[in-house]
């Protein structure tokens, strides 16, 4: 046989089944291009150049990367496997014709060739194009100016080659292996082979129902950030089952149940599209899920680091609630008072133009709390991270010169700020009851609140301070502890007037002064100083958040490239085996508007169920994903519902366009003479 009719004839095959090859190429070079892209991030020099936390940004970068490169095999083995199915027929007549298997075998290596270098080389060439993109989003998301300048990765190119070049071989062995256990009249009658009525799977259906029923449940009522972490994963786990579970069997059961119903059936469009969604739903099952848990996917990835990146300055503020702000933990009265003086020493001895500035003295205590009874018991010995609560300590002469307010307390009497407990006469503590005088509208302290654990704060007499610092002192006996009288925290805030450059030079020696008092002596061994400007720590949180949410952005396009895919591919499926339905349809008395109607109405049915599902696992899913952000300290909810909004509005307006263009080819299709 002529050698140059293997060439031609994969030429030729390339040519004819151009409807499938060209979205299979076309995935092909958007997984190859965002490979490069990713690479050539990690590898610019340019990122050393404007990032000082350029490591991080690596890190981050590095770790979608891998996700991606996972995405990428799974789904170019899924695309090609679609593509293989479109052509056993014509495999088949080739078998049939003379072609030997080992020759076919030739011509599908030959197409893999082709395929390959024009992807490699289309997608190697988008990547470099995209990659200044790629950067200058990076940056942007950073708040880092621009950088003017050109570099090709060799490396990103070494690895694309290297990684598509051994996931193409691993295409071309699965086709043929599938051709070589296939037989020439499997082949040929592959795509004439009809699905027998599925059974209804009750237990199936009822079981999907339970596992979407548990997962629901744990990500509404798990109250505690800690805890969603290790429950995030248990409940994604039980989504995804009962998704499936009830896509497969549920759908089965619905559409029976619709069938049944003789007055809805029995309309032209409906007999269509239900008879028609029941006897291949074994089949749409499996790719309707993964639609919409993808679409879950992208629409959690997007809406999570969104609403971190603009709430940037909530979390900010909840960290560093001043300009310069300072927290001195274990020391004693005399100490606080030393920092205090090094404080307003360094403030006048450096001119800073002060807008405004607070020194809090107060004790914090870890108990636990049962009801609105507070448990002061060592930290270990609390297991359950729910009933956590960080216990702030003020004497009444602190609350006084803080707030200029008289307290006049006597021993037994509070005031108490606790917002999580009903506000009852009086508040139990161990077992000692005290009588609430005032319940406080807001916190008295200027300090940043935990996020993750509950807060309250107690005015206490100098007499009941004393007793609670004994409490704690015995609380942690025998561990490391500073002794009753010098475990005090002082908090010291100070916001500058001036530029954000001002109030970093302003800034800096105010804390130094602070900090150098441990290395003078004026503090403890004990003390521990956590301190930070918060112009200067806003570069490293848009390090890590701005590097996510570009994570984000990627990993999102990259779900709903496959999301539109899958789509895009169920329904030229679907149309080829759907044509002879219609034609024979048309041919007993089916008008052209009814198969228009039909298409429309069961596409519709098919596809805008899985968005739809989407939307309610989001909706479920709300308030652990909220719990979870508190561990960023993100704390503005009705910013992650404005988030979440506008992210579920956008992908709906893509996917509704993904649909209509989906609807046009199925149409053209099945109408096809």
């Amino acid at each position: 046989m002529h050698k140059g009719i293997f060439s031609r004839l994969a030429k030729q095959n390339i040519r004819n089944n151009k409807s499938t090859y060209i979205p299979y190429m076309i995935t092909c070079i958007f997984c190859i291009a965002m490979i490069y892209m990713m690479e050539f991030l990690r590898d610019c020099p340019t990122l050393d150049q404007a990032v000082r936390q350029a490591d991080e940004v690596r890190m981050i970068v590095f770790t979608g990367e891998i996700v991606v490169e996972i995405f990428c095999i799974i789904f170019l083995i899924y695309s090609n496997s679609f593509l293989m199915k479109r052509r056993q027929k014509e495999i088949g007549l080739y078998n049939i014709l003379g072609l030997e298997r080992n020759h076919i075998g030739i011509v599908m290596f030959l197409e893999t060739i082709i395929t390959s270098i024009g992807s490699l080389a289309g997608g190697i060439a988008a990547g470099i194009i995209g990659s200044k993109l790629a950067l200058l989003l990076l940056l942007k998301l950073l708040h880092i100016p621009s950088v003017l300048g050109f570099y090709i990765s060799v490396k990103g190119i070494f690895t694309c080659l290297f990684m598509f070049g051994i996931v193409f071989l691993m295409i071309l062995f699965l086709n043929l292996a599938k051709i070589h256990l296939s037989r020439p009249v499997e082949l040929l009658r592959g795509n004439n082979t009809g699905e027998k009525e599925p059974a209804a799977k009750w237990l199936m259906a009822l079981i999907g129902f339970i596992c979407l029923g548990a997962g629901y449940y744990l990500a509404v009522t798990t109250e505690s950030p800690i805890k969603a972490i290790t429950i995030f994963l248990l409940a994604v786990i039980l989504v995804m089952a009962g998704t499936y579970l009830l896509f497969t069997a549920g759908s089965i059961v619905i559409l029976k149940f619709l069938r049944r119903r003789k007055s809805f059936y029995y309309r032209t469009g409906n007999f269509i599209s239900i008879s028609g969604m029941l006897y291949r739903m074994k089949q749409n099952a499996i790719g309707l899920a993964s639609i919409c848990i993808l679409s879950t996917g992208v629409l959690l990835m997007i809406s999570m680091t969104v609403s971190i990146y603009f709430g940037m300055n909530d979390i900010m503020l909840n960290r560093y609630p001043y300009d310069v702000d300072m927290s001195v933990t274990s020391i004693s009265e005399e100490e606080c008072q030393t920092a205090i003086e090094a404080f307003e020493k360094a403030i006048a001895d450096n001119k800073v133009p002060v807008e405004k500035s607070v020194e809090e003295i107060y004790l914090d205590i870890v108990c636990s709390k049962n009801g609105d009874q507070i448990l002061i018991k060592p930290t270990n010995t609390i297991r359950n991270s729910d009933s956590v609560l960080v216990l702030s300590l003020l004497d009444q002469a602190e609350y006084e010169r803080l707030t200029g307010i008289s307290a006049n307390l006597n021993d037994g009497e509070i005031f108490a700020w606790y917002p999580s407990a009903v506000q009852k006469d009086s508040v139990t503590v161990d077992e000692k009851e005290f009588t609430v005088k005032k319940w406080m509208d807001k916190n008295p302290l200027t300090c940043g609140e935990d996020a993750v654990s509950d807060n309250a704060v107690l005015v206490v007499t100098d007499e009941d301070f004393k007793k609670f610092d004994e409490m704690r002192t015995e609380m942690y006996k025998g561990v490391s502890s500073a002794p009753a009288g010098e475990d005090l925290t002082l908090h010291l805030g100070l916001d500058i007037t001036g530029s954000e450059t001002e109030k970093i030079e302003f800034g800096t020696p105010v804390m130094e002064t602070v900090k150098d008092l441990k290395k003078s002596g004026g503090l403890s061994e004990n003390a521990w100083i956590i301190s930070g400007i918060r112009q200067q720590e806003y570069e490293s949180y848009y390090a890590d958040n701005g590097s996510l949410l570009f994570i984000g952005i990627f990993l999102g396009s990259l779900f709903l490239m496959g999301t539109a895919m899958i789509i895009y591919y169920k329904q030229i499926s679907e149309g080829y085996e759907d044509q002879k339905r219609f034609e024979i349809m048309q041919k007993v008395g089916l008008s052209r508007r009814e198969v228009r109607s039909s298409v429309r109405r069961q596409i519709l049915m098919v596809f805008f169920l899985p968005l739809l599902m989407a939307m309610l696992h989001i909706t479920m899913a709300f308030p652990m994903i909220r719990r979870l952000l508190l561990l960023f300290g993100m704390t503005n909810t009705k910013l992650f519902i404005g988030c979440t909004a506008g992210t579920v509005l956008i992908f709906a307006v893509v996917y509704g366009l993904i649909y209509l263009m989906t609807a046009r080819s199925y149409y053209h299709i099945v109408e096809r003479k």
